[in-house]
């Protein structure tokens, strides 16, 4: 199997996978597995058992009532998890690696240096397998939408390694988030997040050529809908490119008392964008209200 499929794959296990050992009438025995949801079996499962070259099986669908059926692909030998966690191992995560070990032992893995464009088959890898694509309606502009990409993965303490390495692929863009409490889980939740256009078309220069036709499909649309959106005109068009004035008429050039003093080597004075009169007044008031400084009260 190629080298970036099987990078691809990496990440798809990274974001969704599991290896360890299960119970069985003889004890324990080593297992693996990746669950997808699906009306169908998933593309990306497939994809995921071709990178692996055929180790493990596909099964499902799997139903129950007011969910999505369930697919996986389950690796239910020794043999299978060693070869699967052997394969992957240069791209995989700590955390995944120490699975594989649990489950199995000791794996002695190749040796490989993990360039750039393997990380950028891997970030792909973990978009698809837990990475979202959506489109909101704007909160004040009707009609128009804002776009938003995200990755969730929880973490036992600390923010995980996936994400701050899945926007080190992409060139940095967006954000991440964290961590949060939600109801049911077991970890603290944290997400990469992006809403710019400039971020999205950022994530889809870098990992479309690399995701699946689901999650890249839906990123195309997305992309579409928002690069047909004409640009919103940003703060009160009144007010101008750059405000001179606040919005109690103070100017903002005028607005110092005091001579400016430079805190560097010879900075110079720079346009207040604060208006320091209204901050005044506001600190005259609040004096005011706690009984501090009568000679600053009103009137």
């Amino acid at each position: 199997m190629e080298r970036h499929e099987r990078a691809w794959a990496a990440g798809f296990f990274d974001g969704d996978g599991w290896a360890g050992s299960v119970r069985n009438r003889n004890g324990r025995r080593p297992a693996a597995r990746v669950n997808q949801s699906g009306e169908h079996l998933p593309v990306v499962l497939e994809r995921f058992h071709r990178a692996v070259e055929g180790r493990g099986s596909l099964g499902g669908p799997y139903e129950s009532r007011g969910r999505r059926n369930l697919y996986c692909w389950v690796a239910s030998s020794a043999v299978d998890v060693s070869a699967v966690g052997t394969s992957l191992w240069p791209w995989l995560t700590e955390r995944r690696r120490r699975q594989f070990e649990a489950a199995v032992g000791a794996i002695c893995p190749f040796e490989l240096d993990v360039d750039e464009d393997d990380s950028k088959w891997w970030a792909a890898g973990l978009f698809d397998a837990e990475g979202s694509v959506s489109l909101s309606s704007h909160r004040t502009h009707q009609g128009y939408f804002i776009g938003e990409a995200a990755v969730t993965q929880g973490s036992p303490g600390g923010l995980p390694t996936e994400l701050t390495r899945f926007q080190e692929a992409i060139g940095g863009a967006g954000r991440i988030y964290g961590p949060f409490v939600q109801k049911a889980a077991r970890l603290s939740i944290y997400r990469w997040k992006a809403h710019r256009l400039q971020d999205l078309c950022a994530l889809a220069g870098v990992l479309r050529p690399r995701l699946s036709a689901t999650k890249g499909e839906r990123l195309d649309g997305a992309l579409a809908v928002l690069s047909a959106q004409p640009r919103l005109p940003r703060g009160n068009p009144a007010w101008g490119a750059y405000k001179t004035h606040c919005i109690n008429g103070h100017e903002y050039a005028t607005a110092r008392i005091r001579r400016y003093v430079s805190r560097g080597a010879n900075t110079p004075a720079r346009d207040s964008h604060q208006c320091l009169e209204c901050m005044r007044e506001r600190a005259r008031a609040r004096r005011w209200r706690i009984g501090d400084g009568a000679e600053d009260r009103p009137g």
